[in-house]
């Protein structure tokens, strides 16, 4: 075990720069301290969190970069920014860790991908959704096999009914629930559905927001493997339902909630061998079924786990102990660009005729 302690900064003290970021780094003092933080509004270097308290302050990313005692940087700024930064951070010889969206195209992930190559365990990406209790739990359960075969999976997200206005809905700064909120479910789906994609189909629109960007998304991907996921995303369903339903060949998997605990699952029971069966075309039918089988049914409830390492311990670990991080360079460049092809095959243009 390690004692080392890795120095950070962080760029952008808005919403994930100082209500994500800086208590998550906090949470874990035997491998982190933050030591300085950045951000071009002045009034955002006041009042620090507790845990960047004693960090020393300043107005720009360049300026941080200077301070010799920083050795990782952690970026939570617009959109935009994210790859340019990152690439500055690299150049430094310092290692950065990049908020979703990676990045705003195939193009610039391009860039970045080939400026890794040359800083190996510098570069880090908070897909921090896939390390969700919730979504570890369901994973651990299809692997065993538990709903038989995986058919369709659903990934709800609903954000509430709201009328945003901030930068995040406009898209001269990338904005909008798709690469706001999308990267999350994408970067989830394409783990679960554990095969290439082959076909994108989308529908993007602005259906409430103040800003241009969008608000409601739908994405079905179909993957090599003949699963199919579906991704919904909406700013403004007033009654949202349940956030994940995986079908099975026998059975189905439910998270209501992903903060509430528990995964619930209907599935046939083990000793339930489905046979043969022809069909009675000549009887008409006088309920809606079938009368040669029974069907008997297993009902459980499963606890997600609490205690489920971090993020940020996956980047320690590669960084100090040398164990690759679970989220790849590959895996994000391919959130990337089913990002850009969801916008692509939707057609969504932005608008402001709300």
């Amino acid at each position: 075990m390690s004692n080392r302690i890795i120095k950070v900064g962080i760029c952008g003290l808005g919403r994930i720069g100082r209500f994500g970021h800086i208590p998550e780094l906090g949470a874990l003092p035997q491998q982190y301290q933050i030591v300085a933080v950045a951000d071009s509004t002045p009034d955002r270097l006041l009042d620090l969190p507790e845990a960047a308290r004693n960090a020393r302050t300043y107005a720009s990313l360049e300026a941080m970069l200077q301070d010799p005692e920083v050795e990782m940087v952690t970026i939570a700024t617009r959109h935009p920014d994210h790859v340019p930064m990152a690439l500055k951070i690299l150049a430094a010889n310092k290692i950065a860790v990049v908020e979703k969206p990676v990045a705003t195209s195939v193009a610039e992930m391009a860039l970045l991908r080939q400026t890794a190559e040359a800083h190996p365990h510098q570069l880090f990406f908070r897909h921090n959704r896939r390390f969700e209790p919730a979504f570890h739990k369901i994973r651990e359960l299809l692997q065993t096999g538990l709903i038989g075969e995986v058919q369709y999976i659903k990934l709800h997200r609903s954000v509430g009914f709201c009328r945003r206005n901030d930068w995040m809905t406009m898209p001269e700064f990338y904005g909008g629930l798709l690469t706001n909120w999308g990267p999350h479910l994408i970067d989830q789906a394409l783990q679960l559905l554990e095969a290439p994609v082959k076909h994108i189909w989308a529908d993007v629109r602005r259906v409430i927001s103040i800003g241009a960007g969008d608000d409601l998304c739908k994405i079905l991907l179909s993957a090599e493997n003949g699963q199919l996921a579906e991704i919904e995303l909406a700013g403004c369903n007033a009654l949202p339902g349940r956030e994940v339903e995986v079908i099975g060949n026998r059975g189905t998997l439910v998270s209501e909630n992903s903060t509430d605990g528990k995964i619930r699952v209907r599935y046939l029971e083990p000793e339930c061998a489905r046979q043969p069966l022809r069909p009675h075309p000549e009887n008409p039918p006088l309920a809606y079924g079938n009368f040669d089988e029974k069907l008997a049914f297993v009902d459980a409830i499963y606890e997600c786990p609490k205690d489920l390492p971090s993020i940020w311990s996956t980047y320690y670990d590669e960084i100090v102990n040398g164990v690759p991080c679970p989220v790849t360079l590959a895996q994000a460049a391919e959130v990337v660009r089913v990002t850009q092809e969801v916008f692509h095959v939707s057609g969504f243009q932005p608008s402001m005729d709300k």
